[in-house]
């Protein structure tokens, strides 16, 4: 398990997650009553802890549910998990050999654990598919005269699976309730870069991690271009001049539909305006701008610009962000 899991909860069943796993503890009871007098004759207290993992070049997921038992007293002994599996619904198929809970005896000196490995039926290019899967177990003992029913753990979050994601061929998943989140560090291998993001957002342009406003990924080429070509134009088309060794640098950036020119589509024909900020080397627009309705533009470093924009690119790969979905920029120091 995360270590967030176990520094968040409080065994209520509530469900955390990130991008690619998540997680939620419980606290359970089993009761044991005698049903010729119905008094209780022992009782079992466990902890029952859901993860669900995803990889984001596979194809596969995993749903496991442990079983931690914390305290008991009477008629328990010999108390054993049996008929474990599960299913998973939607866009997913779950075979036979992908249902590992064997049968095992509950003690205090170990967790008892069983999971399952659904697979997407995501095939074909552009497909996307969502899945939700259900780990069922029985508590037995045969000193008992009647068994317990069954309990299911069907955690109300879907896997997404997809063959759309620029830049890989590789069908993998993630939870995509979970706003993907890039940390840019001001004193890693691209100050410049992270310092016009922090100022953008300061300045309250919309991507800021945790609570700003969404941006959202664009991938249609044609659009990007269009983007980047109005944010920053070259100076032979009017533009901005680059001073050497500078290159321009546009936040929203051009490959999410909050840039320069889809992010003023609705208010067409002109774009929202633009700024720029302190130190940037655009004398062409004007500083102290502020609201979320805009963009701005800053030159930095070529080399500095370049890599931000291939680790841009590895971010969306590693979280598979697709066409339209949510992410945010974290700044760090």
């Amino acid at each position: 398990m995360p270590d967030y899991c176990y520094d968040l909860t409080t065994g209520d069943g509530s469900w955390y997650y990130t991008r690619t796993d998540a997680c939620s503890i419980s606290v359970w009871t089993l009761k044991v009553t005698d049903i010729r007098t119905g008094k209780q004759t022992g009782q079992l207290s466990y902890l029952q802890a859901d993860l669900i993992y995803t990889k984001v070049d596979e194809p596969y997921w995993g749903h496991q549910v442990a079983i931690d038992k914390t305290d008991g007293w009477g008629n328990i002994g010999g108390t054993f998990v049996v008929s474990g599996g599960g299913s998973c619904t939607g866009d997913c198929t779950l075979a036979a050999s992908d249902k590992d809970f064997p049968t095992q005896t509950i003690t205090t000196d170990g967790l008892t654990f069983g999971e399952i490995f659904p697979k997407t039926t995501v095939i074909g290019i552009g497909d996307i598919g969502t899945g939700r899967t259900t780990v069922t177990y029985r508590m037995t003992n045969p000193s008992w005269m009647r068994q317990p029913s069954g309990a299911a753990s069907t955690p109300p979050i879907d896997v997404r699976c997809d063959n759309d994601l620029p830049g890989t061929a590789a069908i993998g998943c993630v939870i995509p309730d979970y706003d993907a989140v890039d940390t840019v560090s001001l004193s890693g291998p691209n100050p410049a870069y992270a310092r016009h993001i922090q100022n953008a957002q300061a300045s309250g342009l919309p991507g800021a991690y945790p609570d700003g406003e969404p941006l959202h990924r664009l991938t249609h080429p044609a659009l990007r271009t269009r983007n980047g070509d109005t944010a920053c134009p070259r100076a032979s088309s009017g533009g901005y001049p680059r001073p050497t060794g500078y290159s321009c640098d546009e936040y929203p950036f051009r490959s999410t539909w909050e840039g320069a020119f889809t992010g003023s589509m609705r208010q067409m024909p002109g774009p929202w305006p633009g700024r720029t900020f302190d130190g940037c080397q655009i004398s062409a627009l004007p500083q102290n701008v502020t609201g979320p309705e805009g963009w701005s533009a800053c030159m930095i470093p070529a080399r500095q610009n370049s890599s931000a924009g291939s680790l841009l690119n590895r971010f969306y790969i590693d979280n598979r962000v697709l066409e339209r979905d949510r992410f945010r920029i974290r700044i760090v120091a």
